[in-house]
């Protein structure tokens, strides 16, 4: 759904444009208001607009100045202009400017929403470019990723120091003198037909998209498995140096571009690649000593999930992590894993169970040796054991009471071979059972503390941009998740609980109509009026009469 701001500083044409847009079928889109141009840069730093459709003349800033702002901010926007006055000159600049239209007020309302889906076509088209996949066989057929993944997992495993020098030894167009902003993808899954370099050339087409997305930005991704790759986001250097904007704006800024664009990736991956992505990015600059401690909480998070696990896009909850860390510390460190382990502790993490119990029964038929036998056995106890530990430290987990820890750590305990493997695959069921139980109640936790703080601001601003500030996720995310979790939109809801609180109003209270409007989050009565009369065929001052 692409998010379409209106920006005038009459705040008549603005409403009206906003009932008209909103009443057009057929234009699914996530609506905003402003009535100035500071108002709307506002917007433009909380969330990723992808339309903007402004008037030309406005008090303090004109059109053209908040386009050069916008598309500093998000290179991607098209911009309308509306004017009640033709201007060869200003219409000429506006196009060359990169406005995608300049119309006359008096033209119409089928002159704006053509336009509008002049727009929608626009983004369509560029998203499906082809220029993403270019480049990706030339770079897996050199050396230099699998440095950069050695540099990159050596920075995350070890906390390497990071040096100017070190990083144009390896080639990465970044400043050790700044903090870096972490972004983590995972595949979430492959076609069954996708071999390993069939899946290796996807992975990298899936860091050539983000790359495309944030070219206007200093910008380094790597693969860390077959599933996972980083991305390291930086301001570009040249607008670092030239300092037109205070420091913490440019970096307030960038980390909404950053933010703001995870869904463009997602869906260019899914309609381009066919390939399902989750995208968690976090919550700001981090130094680079703190990335692989900010890392760990990303990688988390990523894994525990929520809704059915695919298609995430999630921002690192610091609050919820360091909670969750307070009781990690209590834990014993784990010792390193070997490649066999790793393996292991992806399938448990990102498959199903069903493909870890193959897994496991395949290494377990390899050995003919006791000693390697009991290598296999002790490589999978410790995978289930260190997801058993990191469960019970965290705080919203129940203990594995139903777990034998002493018999799964004791290979001589079990009477076969056979009864061993049987142990380990229950103990995975067990994990596997408790993580989606976990995950199940996370999700319903965060639906009522979105219906809670909702029923509290029918009145206020419930953009999906202030509610996904709420709990902690994308707003495409956020709908998304919604609809899968209730099986309705959530705009639906909101307008349910509006049109049952104007009711309660209009029959237990003496307000005016305007006054109920207001309180139950409309600008204007007779927008009130039409949404409630659509719903209910008849108006409020006849439902308050029959009543």
């Amino acid at each position: 759904m692409n998010r379409l701001l209106i920006v005038d500083d009459e705040k008549f044409t603005v409403d009206g444009l906003y009932e008209m847009i909103e009443d057009t079928p057929d234009l699914e889109l996530d609506l905003y208001r402003a009535y100035s141009p500071e108002e709307a840069l506002e917007w433009l730093s909380r969330t990723k607009i992808d339309i903007v459709l402004s008037d030309v003349r406005m008090p303090g800033m004109t059109g053209l100045e908040l386009q050069q702002r916008i598309v500093a901010q998000w290179p991607r926007c098209k911009i309308i202009f509306l004017t009640g006055i033709h201007n060869l000159e200003t219409a000429q600049l506006a196009v060359r400017s990169g406005s995608i239209d300049y119309i006359l007020k008096t033209e119409g309302d089928e002159a704006i929403i053509r336009s509008i889906q002049k727009a929608i076509d626009s983004l369509a088209e560029e998203s499906e470019s082809s220029q993403f996949m270019l480049q990706a066989k030339e770079r897996m057929s050199r050396a230099l990723p699998l440095l950069h993944r050695d540099w990159v997992m050596s920075l995350l495993e070890l906390q390497s120091s990071v040096t100017y020098a070190k990083l144009q030894e390896v080639h990465i167009p970044l400043s050790s003198e700044l903090p870096v902003i972490p972004l983590i993808g995972r595949v979430d899954q492959w076609q069954n037909t996708a071999g390993y370099q069939d899946q290796s050339l996807l992975l990298y087409a899936v860091q050539n998209i983000a790359a495309e997305y944030y070219a206007s930005l200093s910008f380094f991704s790597v693969s860390l498995d077959m599933h996972h790759f980083i991305c390291l986001i930086q301001p570009s250097l040249e607008a670092v140096a030239s300092a037109s904007k205070p420091e913490s704006e440019l970096w307030r800024d960038t980390v909404s571009f950053v933010q703001g664009t995870m869904l463009s990736v997602q869906q260019t991956c899914d309609r381009l690649l066919k390939l399902p992505v989750s995208l968690i990015c976090g919550a700001g600059a981090v130094g680079w000593q703190q990335l692989p401690h900010v890392y760990g909480q990303m990688r988390k998070q990523l894994l525990v999930g929520l809704g059915s696990r695919d298609r995430m896009l999630l921002i690192l909850d610091q609050q919820q992590e360091e909670g969750e860390e307070a009781a990690d510390q209590s834990q014993p460190a784990l010792p390193p894993l070997r490649t066999m382990t790793a393996q292991l502790e992806r399938l448990l993490e990102v498959g199903g169970a069903e493909e870890f119990a193959a897994k496991v029964k395949q290494y377990a038929a390899l050995p003919t040796q006791y000693a390697d036998y009991a290598l296999v056995y002790y490589a999978v106890a410790s995978v289930l054991l260190s997801q058993l530990t990191q469960a019970e430290a965290r705080q919203d987990e129940p203990a594995a009471t139903d777990i034998d820890i002493d018999m799964l750590m004791n290979l001589a305990a079990h009477k076969s071979r056979e009864a061993a493997v049987q142990f380990l695959l229950s103990t995975a069921a067990a994990i596997h059972e408790r993580r989606s139980r976990v995950q199940s109640e996370r999700t319903h936790q965060l639906i009522c503390k979105l219906h809670q703080f909702i029923r509290g601001n029918l009145g206020g601003d419930l953009s999906l941009t202030r509610l996904s500030e709420v709990v902690y996720l994308n707003p495409a995310y956020l709908s998304v998740l919604y609809k899968q979790q209730t099986g309705r939109n959530l705009s639906d809801y909101i307008a349910e609980l509006r049109l049952d609180k104007a009711k309660e109003l209009l029959l237990a209270t003496p307000f005016k109509i305007h006054e109920i409007a207001d309180k139950v989050g409309f600008e204007t009565s007779g927008y009130f009026t039409r949404f409630f009369k659509k719903r209910l065929q008849m108006t409020p001052q006849e439902y308050r009469a029959k009543e």
